[in-house]
């Protein structure tokens, strides 16, 4: 799974060495005519629409011209993420948030970016701006405070960190059929990261669930993902008392409380607490009679 993520060094690299030409930015199109902001503006919508992309631009400016001689445009997008695009038939299309994570990723190599392979344009500098639009057409249920892309599928599919004020994160995926999301405890537990949501995060996000179950009077310092099926996921809880215990959770209900002691056998069992810290505490199986 962390392998689809990687592949974000070699996302668009073979496009940018094709389409791009490598230097300095120019000012002059393909024809060597330098047009007006308000041509420049026409000519970058149309390719955007062009495209297929649901972009309204609100910044336009043009980079020059592709090796295949090409326009090349950068354009920011009213409430979601910038591009830089050609004037091809039919239009390529880089995306922004893909774009700087990839020379992030070039940078820390030791190799050299571009000019014309980053956004520059101002509208395209706040990463969670641009990544709440997706977020918002994902479904994420949360205000957005930071994101960045993470890569993509071996299908091409992209995917992208979602960071979220107070509340768990997510990892979105763009597939063909639509967005698809998993929130940042069940991506931890699969190995991956999140670098936008913190430990506090989570837990508040999840205290909630424990009222009214028998460990109500928990209270959640830190959660982990052990294990899921169709029954629901089993969240190991470390109570600031020192317990531990084992939470299975079913449309964001607790349907049943093990505690850790008992739970050796859900997904290799309590790592937050030692098993010899639950032993002496009570040992539930079920919410509050």
């Amino acid at each position: 799974m962390q392998q689809t993520r990687d592949r974000l060094s070699s996302l668009d690299r073979e496009r940018m060495e094709s389409e791009l030409q490598p230097g300095a930015r120019q000012r002059t199109d393909r024809r060597g005519r330098q047009p007006t902001p308000d041509q420049i503006a026409q000519s970058a919508q149309a390719a955007a629409t062009e495209a297929g992309l649901s972009c309204r631009v609100k910044e336009s400016a043009l980079l020059g011209a592709t090796n295949d001689n090409h326009d090349l445009y950068e354009v920011a997008c009213e409430g979601g993420a910038g591009y830089i695009l050609t004037s091809a038939t039919p239009p390529q299309t880089f995306d922004c948030l893909v774009l700087s994570a990839q020379a992030d990723r070039l940078r820390a190599e030791g190799g050299e970016v571009a000019a014309n392979s980053v956004c520059t344009l101002p509208g395209n500098q706040n990463s969670a701006v641009m990544i709440a639009g997706y977020a918002r057409e994902a479904g994420v249920p949360c205000q957005v405070d930071a994101g960045k892309a993470l890569g993509a599928t071996p299908e091409g599919n992209l995917v992208f960190e979602v960071g979220c004020a107070g509340s768990d994160g997510y990892h979105i995926e763009k597939t063909a059929q639509g967005w698809s999301k998993t929130d940042c405890l069940q991506a931890m537990g699969m190995n991956l990261t999140c670098q936008f949501t913190t430990v506090e995060e989570q837990v508040a996000g999840f205290q909630p669930l424990l009222a009214n179950t028998a460990i109500d009077d928990c209270v959640a310092q830190q959660i982990h993902m052990l294990a899921q099926n169709d029954t629901g996921r089993f969240i190991e809880i470390k109570c600031a008392s020192g317990d531990g215990y084992v939470a299975r959770v079913k449309d964001n209900a607790v349907n049943q409380i093990y505690p850790c002691a008992a739970a050796a056998r859900i997904g290799g069992g309590c790592t937050l607490t030692p098993v010899a810290a639950a032993q002496a505490a009570p040992a539930p199986t079920s919410g509050r009679p």
